[in-house]
């Protein structure tokens, strides 16, 4: 499969999780704390490369892979995500720099469930929402537990890895998934031309 047939792939995965969000969300009220971006400093974010090769074609596209490689090379041992800005500047809207392309992880914390031990979806969310939106959380969880509509992480995982299981399945440092990302995304288009998209 040619590489933008998967980014073209992984997009699809992205676009059936944003409509599960979003009902997800209208029908519980649960959404991050407008202006957080605590989840974002966390040092510990692992991902799958697969998940930014929308990032990285896009960039390639731009003309702004090989620039974005030699800064995650220059910053190795930076554990917090690239594209995370810890400063807003005045009419931003947001601490994720490349929020359109972000990963899939990106997309699920925060909103989505885990399976336990007994298969039963249990709400993976932060401690500011569960204290902050306490109202809106005990219905999220409520929701769950009446076996409403939920997303569920692992089933939008097994989804990336149908598409490419080798790059689905192996988690690293998100920055690494970044930087691997775009390694592929340049060797693929070393000889060919890209698509016009």
């Amino acid at each position: 499969m040619s590489i933008y047939r998967k980014v073209q792939a992984v997009e699809r995965v992205f676009s059936s999780l944003e409509r599960d969000l979003a009902t997800f969300k209208n029908a519980t009220g649960l959404q991050c704390v407008s202006g957080c971006g605590l989840c974002c400093k966390k040092p510990d974010i692992s991902a799958a490369a697969l998940e930014f090769l929308p990032l990285a074609y896009h960039l390639f596209k731009e003309g702004q892979a090989y620039q974005w490689l030699e800064e995650l090379d220059t910053s190795s041992d930076d554990p917090f995500c690239r594209m995370f800005r810890p400063f807003l500047k005045e009419n931003e809207s947001g601490f994720c720099s490349q929020y359109k392309y972000r990963g899939l992880i990106c997309r699920l914390f925060g909103n989505a469930a885990v399976l336990d031990k007994n298969g039963e979806p249990k709400l993976v969310t932060c401690q500011t929402i569960k204290t902050e939106k306490q109202l809106v959380y005990q219905k999220a969880v409520q929701h769950i537990a009446e076996g409403r509509p939920t997303p569920v992480m692992r089933n939008y995982y097994f989804q990336l890895r149908a598409i490419d299981s080798e790059l689905g399945m192996k988690l690293m440092p998100i920055n690494q998934a970044v930087h691997e990302a775009l390694k592929i995304v340049l060797s693929y288009y070393a000889y060919r031309k890209p698509r016009r998209a």
